[in-house]
């Protein structure tokens, strides 16, 4: 194996890489991001879409292997490298146009501006080498199919394969970094006799610590109180589905779909109209996750 085929495999290794973390990084440890959401939609969007590669890779894959053998052996073979890229960079528009929706929809005009931008900076690369490849095909053995069969099925397969126990994390060290505000609600409580009415201040103080979770809401309800926060999910993870971890010492949870429900409800109602199709226990007592769509 030669050494640019070497560095090609480290490149793939390295891209791969790159775009799990991007996909997961939600989920990771850290301070709150407004972009680690976005950016891990789109690129699942593109790695979505960007299935459509694969066959087009690895007919690819087959030609160059079949036309290096053929070299080997001093025969001929038709040229029919570029045919191949120029499917390929057809293709790729979906990708690219599925990232520039999600940045459009999940982040607004700004983000969607430089992601078309990336993207026709990337063709504005590829179609002079395009070009050249139309005019003239050389002999050795071309790499970019390993692009294209490697990079669209790890997206696919990685966060199906990863999604739950990313989650699982996530939600667990949010959940066991409530419990400084939890203690202190309760010090409250005992030294006013009630809950209080609002947390609502400048800062937070109160960290969830998780990358794709942006703070700990506090409502308070009859004698206790619901905390709660929304975990990032994938896409294809029950997919529409938007899930918010709720801690009620009473265990009378209480997460409404709509404001509106709130202000029509009597208090007896709400209960039974707020708008969530699942609920599941945590693993810490007194906190459920509940289901949206």
């Amino acid at each position: 194996m030669s050494l640019e085929m070497i560095a090609h495999i480290a490149m793939i290794g390295g891209l791969t890489a790159l775009l799990v973390l991007a996909v997961f990084y939600p989920f990771l440890p850290g301070s709150y991001d407004g972009l680690a959401l976005p950016l891990s939609a789109m690129v699942q969007a593109s790695g979505l879409t960007g299935v459509l590669l694969v066959p087009v890779g690895a007919a690819w894959l087959a030609y160059e292997l079949r036309a290096q053998a053929r070299r080997k052996r001093n025969l001929a073979y038709a040229g029919k490298r570029y045919f191949f890229a120029l499917a390929a960079v057809i293709t790729a528009t979906l990708p690219a146009a599925a990232a520039c929706f999600v940045a459009l929809m999940t982040s607004g005009l700004v983000l969607a501006f430089f992601t078309f931008a990336l993207c026709a900076c990337a063709a504005w690369t590829v179609l002079p080498r395009l070009t050249a490849l139309k005019n003239a095909e050389r002999a050795y053995f071309s790499p970019a199919p390993l692009y294209l069969v490697v990079l669209p099925s790890a997206l696919l397969l990685l966060p199906l394969m990863l999604s739950d126990r990313a989650t699982e994390f996530s939600r667990g060290r949010a959940i066991a970094n409530s419990l400084e505000l939890i203690d202190d609600i309760e010090s409250y409580r005992a030294t006013n006799g009630h809950y209080p009415n609002t947390l609502l201040a400048v800062w937070k103080d109160y960290d969830p610590a998780v990358v794709g979770i942006e703070k700990f809401h506090y409502v308070p309800q009859g004698d206790a109180y619901n905390l709660f926060f929304e975990q990032p999910k994938l896409l294809l993870d029950n997919i529409g589905t938007r899930e918010f971890v709720v801690f009620n010492r009473l265990d009378q949870h209480l997460i409404t779909s709509h404001a509106a429900w709130i202000l029509v409800s009597t208090p007896d109602e709400l209960p039974a109209r707020q708008g969530w199709y699942a609920a599941h226990n945590a693993q810490t007592p007194h906190w459920k996750y509940f289901w949206f769509d």
